[in-house]
């Protein structure tokens, strides 16, 4: 091969590199910005941490004005498969303390994804996560409304709507 030929590819591999690791920044820094939204309580009280991998929860209290308790239930993995969370009018799902449930996951975002209520129809979105967050196996790309039975998966986590 030529020289010239050789440092093109010299520099299309330097600047695949820049750009790998650019990405992994922009990453980082979406992670260290997550903020919890300004509807969840932060004076909330927080359920005790379980082992790594599980999910936790603040106090699960009953949504007032929605009649009927809609909640989720987790269907796995198996060690946590059963556990029950009450929705509130405005739930979020991921890491950070704030959540209303937190899940102990490296591939849940800090905020990944809230359940909420809007004209007794209960909806999901995405909130901006890095790993994505599955409707009924089917990755989510805007609010969505759920219907009971619907399954919901964050990172290794399955909840189904009831």
């Amino acid at each position: 091969m030529s020289d010239q030929l050789l440092d093109v590819f010299r520099i299309c591999l330097l600047v695949l590199v820049y750009l790998t690791f650019f990405r992994v920044i922009r990453a980082v820094v979406v992670e260290l910005r997550a903020e919890v939204p300004a509807g969840v309580a932060s004076d909330a009280p927080m359920a005790e941490p379980v082992a790594a991998r599980q999910v936790l929860s603040s106090s699960p209290a009953a949504p007032s004005g929605l009649g009927a308790a809609a909640a989720l239930v987790l269907v796995a993995p198996p060690g946590v498969a059963g556990t029950r969370f009450v929705l509130e009018p405005e739930t979020t799902i991921g890491r950070a303390t704030g959540c209303a449930v937190v899940i102990d996951d490296a591939r849940v975002s800090k905020l990944h994804a809230r359940v909420f209520n809007s004209g007794g129809i209960w909806y999901v979105e995405d909130l901006g996560s890095t790993n994505g967050t599955l409707v009924d196996g089917e990755a989510l790309d805007a609010t969505t409304a759920l219907a009971v039975g619907s399954r919901i998966q964050v990172g290794d986590i399955v909840m189904e709507l009831v």
